[in-house]
């Protein structure tokens, strides 16, 4: 007896409430479960992801677009017209930035790169993302290091990269003999 008490009452506070969907609406109870919402011809809201997921999103994206178009194919169409790509020794901008900047070195496989860093400016127009990289070299032993690619929003709200820089890794010390 105490148990269906339990459930009546239970089911009562249930149907009294008015955010309860109506798909759980029992219609036995006298509780009428018509909803109250004006309706508007606003469309419903759009999940906007934050802006580090849409960092992380676009770096996932481009990883996936440099294994068929290379890294400079990949990064064109997001590249700002003033980008630029900062080179051990050498800085690129414009159209020097994506032909020879991002052009692949003699016998490149494909390039894989991961971000473990993301951050977003407070105002959330300048980002950063940053991690380890490798350019598989067919005959060779890969490359690999560190990246860091500046983010920037254009005027449309499009992300686009200001700066990419790719570090490699010291030169491994040669293995030493006995």
């Amino acid at each position: 007896m105490r148990h269906f008490i339990f459930i009546a009452v239970s089911a009562f506070a249930l149907c009294a409430c008015e955010t309860m969907p109506s798909a759980f609406a029992q219609s036995g109870l006298g509780v009428s479960t018509t909803t109250t919402a004006t309706t508007s011809n606003t469309a419903p809201a759009v999940f906007t992801p934050p802006p580090e997921q849409q960092l992380l999103e676009l770096e996932r994206q481009l990883s996936a677009a440099a294994q068929e178009a290379g890294l400079g194919g990949a990064l064109a169409p997001v590249m700002a017209t003033d980008g630029m790509v900062i080179r051990p020794g050498v800085v690129l901008s414009g159209a020097d930035a994506i032909t020879r900047g991002l052009a692949p070195p003699a016998n490149a496989g494909p390039m894989y790169w991961q971000p473990d860093r993301v951050e977003v400016s407070t105002s959330g127009d300048m980002g950063m993302t940053s991690g380890r990289y490798v350019q598989v070299i067919t005959g060779a032993e890969a490359h690999q290091g560190r990246y860091v690619m500046v983010w920037r929003r254009d005027a449309s709200g499009d992300w686009k990269v200001l700066t990419e820089t790719r570090i490699p890794d010291p030169p491994r010390a040669a293995a030493r003999r006995r």
